[in-house]
């Protein structure tokens, strides 16, 4: 048992969506159990997050800036002003050492509220491009951390990968196989936290197109919105093509192991998990993220040779079903991108944050 650590406290800040939360929580409990008391702090979103809702969080009210009118802009700071107060008493309450922020515009009451009570701080950028709210704050951090070396910041920051579960960690030292001529292919499209139109009628559309001898050997596991599955799974099945359509994918480890080839969003975590397991995957960057990031993270995927990336406009164009038939039909590109992606991958995030922490502590 770490004695140092006992009773040291530890704030993690995290924002409403899936890519913002699953980290946080991942390295939640990596530090539980080097015996931190760890609380979160998240806004109203967080909650629809079973996980997250289970380790009742704090509760604040803050609302997005960028890309809004001045009327939602001057709510905006009014929220962030009542937030501060609500956070200056939290942390005075718990006692808290350390905040640590992963980005989400929900940090900015509670980052200035440590800086205010002299508390350390440490923010994480999990993208190629610094969000706004890490934009603004980055220089009031003690320690930053990012997941990619090639982040662009005036300031030091610690390459340390990002948070993802340790069952995904364990399957760094599995090997990308490509299934003989007798075994099928396994394609897994994933839509993201929120789901999409794109990454789910579109894309089954361009799938029941291609070639019946690819089809045949096709079995598509496929993330949906709710909305979506029953016609997604119909237009699989009218077409003979092995399928299994879900809104959520509980064990998504074990589809991992046997998969081919992914069809995802670039968001950080997915990008994050397919380099760990070493997963090709053909990106379809959010086409309104903010600073375009997904775009940046996806190209720089692409640049290593990790990935390949199909913008939404051309979804429904020959560019498409051109690229995946040629990377379904070649054992040796597949296996050159997943060796790729293993080389570019950072595991163990969690840990080399923890040692972050312990750092900071022991200044």
């Amino acid at each position: 048992m770490n004695l140092n650590n006992t009773n040291k406290n530890i704030v993690i800040v995290t924002g409403g969506t899936g890519g913002h939360i699953y980290p946080a929580i991942t390295l939640g409990e990596y530090l539980v159990k080097k015996y931190f008391i760890v609380n979160f702090i998240t806004d109203k979103r967080g909650l629809t997050n079973k996980n997250l809702a289970d380790l009742k969080p704090f509760l604040i009210n803050v609302k997005g800036f960028a890309g809004k009118t001045f009327l939602q802009k001057a709510f905006s700071i009014f929220l962030i002003i009542i937030s501060f107060f609500k956070s200056l008493i939290f942390l005075l309450k718990i006692k808290s050492d350390i905040v640590m922020g992963f980005g989400s515009y929900v940090q900015v009451p509670v980052i200035l509220a440590a800086k205010v009570l002299n508390i350390k701080i440490i923010l994480h950028e999990a993208n190629l491009v610094l969000g706004n709210a890490n934009k603004y704050l980055w220089s009031f951090a003690r320690v930053r951390a990012c997941a990619y070396k090639n982040l662009k910041s005036k300031k030091h920051f610690e390459v340390v990968g990002l948070p993802v579960r340790n069952e995904i960690n364990l399957l760094f030292e599995s090997s990308y196989k490509f299934p003989k001529k007798n075994e099928k292919i396994n394609l897994l499209i994933l839509g993201g936290s929120l789901g999409s139109l794109i990454l789910s009628r579109k894309l089954s559309y361009q799938i029941c197109i291609l070639p019946k001898s690819i089809k045949k050997r096709l079995h598509i596991m496929h993330q949906s919105k709710a909305e979506d599955i029953k016609y997604i799974s119909n237009e699989y099945k009218k077409n003979n093509i092995s399928s299994e359509v879900r809104e959520y994918f509980e064990d998504i480890q074990k589809k991992f192991k046997n998969t081919t080839l992914v069809i995802c969003r670039a968001g950080a975590s997915t990008i994050a998990e397919n380099l760990i397991v070493g997963l090709p995957a053909i990106y379809i960057p959010l086409s309104n993220s903010i600073d375009n990031h997904q775009f940046q993270n996806a190209k720089m995927v692409a640049n290593q040779n990790a990935g390949k990336i199909i913008l939404e406009s051309e979804i429904l164009k020959k560019k498409f079903s051109s690229l995946l038939l040629s990377l379904l039909n070649s054992k040796e590109v597949l296996e050159r991108i997943s060796y790729n992606c293993k080389r570019l991958s950072t595991p163990n995030a969690s840990k080399k944050l923890y040692k972050l922490v312990s750092g900071v502590l022991s200044e």
